[in-house]
């Protein structure tokens, strides 16, 4: 029978409802410390620059299987306003672009806080999460602030590995950390590249979550798909596993 379930932690365990928000907030953070250096760039030039810093994230998200840290994304950014700032500067920029996301926190799937500890009377659970600007240290505490951290067993974040899904080591690691074969386990997750084929490879099955992106639900090869959290028990429940 099944005994491991994984989860994706974007839009799968929390929906980003302020990520326009935060883009703005992050533009106006690095206007505030490029003026604190006699510096004037246009709003445009800004919100380009952002936009290639997460262009460069995106590249080596697909082609490398790791996620860049934050202060890569800052690093990016600032090499395309050709902008040279002193290291204080720069770790300012690093340390409030990481903590923006518990200001303008995403929200929790609806559903997902009480059905996870009933999933984890019957399943180990764990979180397989790849991290952007917000590092693992960061929505843990989000988890926590949620009363969803007592649920896992155990929390993969790219950025504390120096690899992402869907390299299929990810997924090793974490069953490993919890003790279960792969044929056990299953991972949730919303991205087909990322969540759905990683875990096949590594011999999991895939559940398709679309509560929050259903972008993928056309081309999914997931074993399952499911729309609310509340639908989960009763799926994971009727999964066939392979080797159970």
């Amino acid at each position: 029978m099944l005994q491991a379930v994984t989860f994706d932690f974007w839009n799968t365990l929390f929906v980003d409802v302020h990520g326009r928000d935060r883009e703005r907030r992050r533009a106006e953070m690095l206007r505030d410390e490029l003026e604190a250096l006699g510096r004037v760039d246009s709003q445009a030039a800004l919100d380009d620059a952002l936009r290639a810093g997460f262009d460069f994230f995106d590249r080596v998200w697909t082609s490398e299987h790791r996620t860049p840290s934050c202060g890569e994304l800052v690093d990016s950014t600032l090499a395309v306003l050709g902008a040279r700032v002193p290291e204080d500067a720069r770790q300012r920029l690093v340390s409030r672009f990481e903590l923006l996301v518990l200001d303008l926190p995403p929200e929790p799937m609806p559903g997902a806080a009480y059905a996870l500890p009933l999933l984890a009377e019957r399943y180990r659970l764990a979180v397989v999460c790849d991290t952007g600007y917000s590092p693992g240290r960061v929505l843990r505490e989000v988890l926590g602030r949620n009363g969803m951290l007592a649920s896992f067993e155990y929390l993969f974040f790219s950025n504390e590995h120096g690899m992402s899904k869907p390299d299929v080591r990810v997924f090793e690691h974490t069953l490993a950390a919890l003790g279960v074969r792969a044929p056990e386990a299953a991972h949730v997750g919303d991205i087909q590249r990322t969540d759905i084929a990683g875990a096949q490879a590594a011999g999991m099955a895939a559940v398709h979550f679309i509560g929050a992106n259903n972008h993928d639900a056309g081309r999914s090869t997931a074993d399952l798909m499911v729309r609310h959290f509340d639908e989960l028990p009763a799926a994971l429940g009727g999964l066939t596993c392979a080797g159970c």
